[in-house]
């Protein structure tokens, strides 16, 4: 099929703008949240116009549709207080600004009211350049560290750097499927095979570039970087259709057989989140790229443990005036921050001296230049002041050149940069707490799965296998002090727990013990812990226990509020039950796994719970008498069902909930 595009002169980017030509911050409804005990409230700036807006919402992240519409309100309305939101539960909502059947602007926010703490992030595989085995030995082991205190499940994977794209996915696919907990999240660290892939083409026969540099206008045609490759691990990538010489270097020219890859669009939903901190070929900051990992991997620490502080605010600078690339700016920092805390500002001038949490830029680009921003030089000579960055212009999202001005941010400030606006990228569920990574998966799967957010049409961009994060995809806006020091001792029944006093600013500590067949975290402290010191009393059968110790706090955001946890410190025990004669209750359940209905045997069993696989609670009742649940309404996955006995012995089995 033919792709029409149009070329514009000086920097020859290309957009197609469906929004009846609104550009950038007019093309976007900035909602903010407020939140009730009764309800949750969306707000927005008034506006002059001749139409309504529409508001949709849905209650999983994992539906593929928005349904209709709960609320069509008029022209001067500012806010819409959705009454059915309940506290402790997420909701995405989506508000449209209309005229007649006309689309004016969109608005979408994560939102919620005291959503629960998410204590166990998922399975994250390491995939490490083999070069820094050794002269990263000690970053690498307290990465690693850092990341199981935050509740990930973490195993390495090394790669050399001579082997093939081709080589190093059959390892990794091999290493996921030996792990003992499913991976969700893959951090390549340094200079692992890059994947080309892909025919961008202004000739007809495929899709465009994404910058629009067809033949004969910058000639940026056929394989771009796609890591992309590495988090989709059920399709296949072919070598064998893609004939593409045009290129403007040999480095992105595409030939059968040559290890560069077809697809030009991701061929199937990308299952991993992936993010690369890889610094190699960066000259321009006068230090080899082991010295300029170590002093990311620095940064990343502190930033993780709560020791690295930033203003929580939001810096667009657009010198794409006429182009809606700096909606990517707007729309996310608008879930962030109060709309006045988002700043259109220059970007070098303003950062040298003022820190963002989050910066946007945009303009006419090269490989290591920005018009009305900047060069890599600037983020080597000085260190801009934020640690999150999206970048828009020709070039910068085929990343793996010298100097690549998206990778040149990690080398000395922001610990993660993004292509955004080509496409849209939608990262603002991190309002509420959730990892850079997440929104990096929604993004790249974002036509795969439905068309679920505008694109921002630019350039049939949406869905191409150039979408990559340069920096680590497990970081979030906030970040909170680390538990140190856990020990746990069993005596009289009870275990024990003892840390040390964690600094910095936090409401408390949690407690969980985790369930280690399952890797499910159960909460045993039902109240804020203010001590250094807990018992958990309910622990009578003997066995071997783990224990994990967190901070907690409450966070408030544009977008709602949210239980945040920061690093935990970890103990087992052997605890041995000083009463004789009682044993274990056995707790069944059937069908597991199951549909819809999930029964099971609960003679002398009560206070009955479901925890998810992430260790919330769910918000379930069971009458008296309860011998079977109605499971339609759960969402697919694994789950955990806790009781206790006429004893008040605690009991616990896994289910699984699949699909009806």
């Amino acid at each position: 099929m033919r792709k029409t595009i149009t070329i514009f002169s000086l920097f020859l980017l290309t957009a197609i703008q469906p929004l009846s030509g609104q550009t950038s911050k007019s093309q976007v409804m900035m909602v903010n949240v407020t939140v009730q005990s009764d309800g949750i409230t969306l707000n927005w700036p008034s506006a002059t116009f001749s139409g309504s807006y529409l508001i949709f919402r849905r209650d999983n992240l994992k539906l593929n549709t928005w349904g209709n519409s709960i609320a069509n309100l008029p022209s001067n309305a500012t806010s819409y207080k959705d009454v059915a939101a309940t506290p402790g539960k997420s909701y995405e909502y989506w508000v449209v600004k209309t005229a007649g059947t006309s689309a004016l602007a969109y608005g979408f926010v994560y939102a919620g009211n005291e959503l629960k703490e998410v204590p166990y992030k998922g399975g994250i595989v390491l995939l490490i350049d083999s070069n820094y085995i050794t002269p990263l030995a000690s970053e690498l082991g307290r990465l690693e560290n850092d990341l199981k205190a935050e509740g990930w499940d973490v195993t390495r994977l090394y790669a050399g750097r001579k082997q093939t794209p081709a080589s190093v996915k059959s390892a990794l696919r091999a290493h996921i499927s030996a792990r003992k907990h499913p991976a969700t999240t893959l951090m390549i660290i340094g200079h692992v095979p890059v994947p080309y892939s892909g025919g961008f083409t202004g000739n007809g026969t495929n899709w465009p570039p994404p910058d629009g540099h067809v033949e004969g206008s910058g000639n940026h045609t056929g394989a771009w970087p796609a890591d992309g490759y590495y988090g989709d691990l059920d399709d296949i990538w072919t070598d064998s259709e893609i004939q593409m010489t045009t290129g403007h270097e040999a480095r992105i020219q595409n030939i059968p057989g040559d290890g560069k890859f077809d697809p030009t669009k991701f061929p199937s939903t990308i299952e991993l989140e992936v993010g690369r901190i890889d610094l190699f070929n960066m000259p321009i900051f006068g230090v080899s790229d082991t010295i300029l990992m170590k002093r990311y991997m620095n940064r990343n620490h502190l930033w993780r443990t709560g020791q690295l502080t930033t203003i929580e605010r939001g810096l667009i600078d657009d010198n794409f005036g006429g182009f809606n690339l700096a909606s990517t700016g707007f729309h996310n920092f608008s879930s962030f921050f109060p709309n006045d805390s988002v700043y259109e500002r220059d970007y070098v001038t303003t950062l040298k001296s003022n820190s963002y949490l989050w910066s946007y830029g945009c303009g006419p680009g090269s490989y290591t230049t920005c018009g009305g921003i900047g060069s890599s030089t600037d983020f080597a000579n000085d260190s801009l002041r934020h640690i999150f960055t999206s970048l828009a212009g020709s070039f910068f999202g085929d990343w793996d050149v010298t100097n690549s001005f998206l990778k040149a941010p990690l080398g000395r400030s922001a610990l993660a940069s993004f292509w955004g606006g080509i496409p849209k990228w939608y990262v603002h569920t991190m309002a509420m707490g959730k990892h850079i990574g997440f929104g990096t998966r929604v993004t790249m799967n974002n036509q795969v799965n439905n068309g679920m957010y505008f694109t921002g049409s630019f350039n049939y961009s949406d869905s191409s296998v150039h979408i990559a994060l340069m920096g680590d995809p497990t970081l979030c806006n906030r970040h909170l002090p680390h538990v140190k020091g856990l020990t746990a001792t069993s005596a009289n029944k009870r275990v024990s727990l003892k840390w040390n006093k964690s600094s910095g600013v936090f409401d408390g500590y949690a407690v969980y013990r985790i369930d280690t067949a399952t890797n499910i975290y159960i909460k045993v402290s039902k109240y804020l812990v203010t001590d250094t010191v807990f018992t958990d009393s309910f622990n009578f059968f003997t066995g071997k226990y783990r224990y994990v110790v967190r901070t907690i706090k409450k966070e408030t955001t544009a977008s709602g509020t949210y239980y945040n946890l920061g690093g935990g410190s970890y103990a087992d025990v052997n605890h041995i039950n000083s009463i004789s004669g009682i044993t274990r209750p056995s707790l069944t359940v059937f069908p597991n796994p199951c549909r819809d209905m999930l029964h099971f045997g609960a003679e002398g069993l009560h206070n009955f719970e479901i925890f998810d696989i992430m260790g919330r609670r769910l918000d379930m009742t069971f009458p008296a008498g309860t011998v079977q649940l109605d499971l339609r309404e759960l969402a697919d996955g694994h789950y955990i069902l806790r009781c206790l006995d006429n004893n008040d012995l605690e009991v616990s089995v896994p289910f699984i909930k699949i699909a009806p």
